[in-house]
């Protein structure tokens, strides 16, 4: 029995799956989708919010439909290395620290055994109220297996406040998570998933792991550790087919993405944005790019095998919007890539 224990352990870091029946390849992803949700059951606030129901679907969903659902930190730490994923892997994060997750969002995800990571913002931490967890609740929740991550203090809006705000806000709630928690959390999630190339530099100079945005998108081994996708729910898209969609979904192998910087000057909107491909993807003429101000794709232009462009005339609005690049994969499974941009001089929500 030992030396057959020692057999497997020789062959699980080479992707093998040993049964009674002989030895197979476990299937494996280079990529995996984070999910990020907000409030549960709260359903007089529909923009952030998902029923009951909906919830309750998804994770039903997750449970029974193939899936593998790993923490955060397993997922950051397996991409950073460009080591495969198991197949179809998801990561589960729910932000601002709302008292629904402590009475239905949790209590649903501990049924079912899944982790997840409660992002905090400290200062509504620290007076509770209005719907936020105080930090008994953080630590009790923590103490049942919760991953807390830094928020950072007031939940700005970091890239109109600017640098240097930004700074002293993200160090101010390192310094409440010390006093509360005894440790700062590794991972930080930029507030409403703003960021620019500015904010971006502080937070890795801060010495966290990773940080994640909010904008659709599968994580893959080629995206920015320092920007990197969710996909956000509310109760108006929160139906258990577009739940499919975006679970089952995959990365594009991508790099050199352009722009680096997502807050768009006025002489540089409309952007020029394009990525190279790390190999050749079967299918590539199917690519379609769908910039969220547009009621028609923006036109695609792929060079050789594996330099994609995507061109539109017209200028991004005011505020926060986005651009989605979707593409049939194999196995019914769709190829999905997503960049936000911002344009100065919007409306803050």
């Amino acid at each position: 029995m030992a030396l057959r224990q020692r057999f497997l352990r020789l062959l699980a870091p080479l992707g093998v799956l040993v049964t009674s029946l002989g030895i197979f390849p476990v299937a494996a992803d280079q990529s995996a989708v984070i999910l990020i949700y907000h409030r549960f059951g709260e359903d007089n606030v529909p923009a952030t919010n998902v029923t009951e129901d909906q919830f309750r679907s998804h994770v039903s969903e997750l449970k029974a439909g193939g899936y593998n659902v790993l923490p955060l930190d397993e997922v950051v730490t397996r991409l950073r290395a460009r080591q495969e994923l198991p197949a179809r892997s998801v990561a589960i994060t729910v932000d601002d620290a709302y008292t629904s997750f402590q009475t239905l969002g949790w209590p649903v995800l501990k049924e079912a055994g899944f982790p997840v990571t409660l992002f905090v913002s400290t200062d509504m931490t620290d007076s509770p109220g209005q719907g936020y967890l105080g930090w008994d609740a953080v630590r009790a929740l923590r103490a049942e297996g919760v991953a807390i991550g830094h928020h950072g203090a007031a939940h700005l809006h970091s890239v109109h406040a600017g640098v240097n705000e930004a700074k002293a806000d993200i160090a101010r709630a390192s310094s409440r998570f010390q006093q509360e928690l005894g440790s700062v959390p590794p991972f930080f999630a930029y507030p409403y998933g703003e960021y620019d190339l500015a904010l971006r530099k502080v937070v890795q100079q801060a010495g966290f792991k990773a940080a994640l945005a909010q904008f659709s998108g599968v994580a893959g081994m080629g995206s920015d550790p320092f920007a990197l996708p969710r996909f956000p729910f509310n109760q108006n898209y929160s139906g258990l087919d577009r739940f499919k969609l975006i679970v089952n979904a995959q990365a594009l192998p991508v790099s050199e993405m352009v722009p680096a910087e997502p807050v768009l000057a006025a002489d540089r909107n409309p952007p020029l944005f394009g990525f190279t491909l790390e190999r050749p993807v079967p299918g590539l003429k199917a690519l379609s790019c769908y910039p969220s101000h547009m009621s028609e794709p923006a036109k695609v232009t792929v060079i050789g095998e594996q330099r994609v462009e995507v061109r539109f005339d017209k200028p991004f609005p005011p505020g926060r919007s986005r651009i989605n690049c979707t593409m049939p994969g194999p196995d019914r499974r769709w190829y999905w890539l997503g960049q936000f941009f911002m344009v100065m001089g919007g409306t803050l929500d």
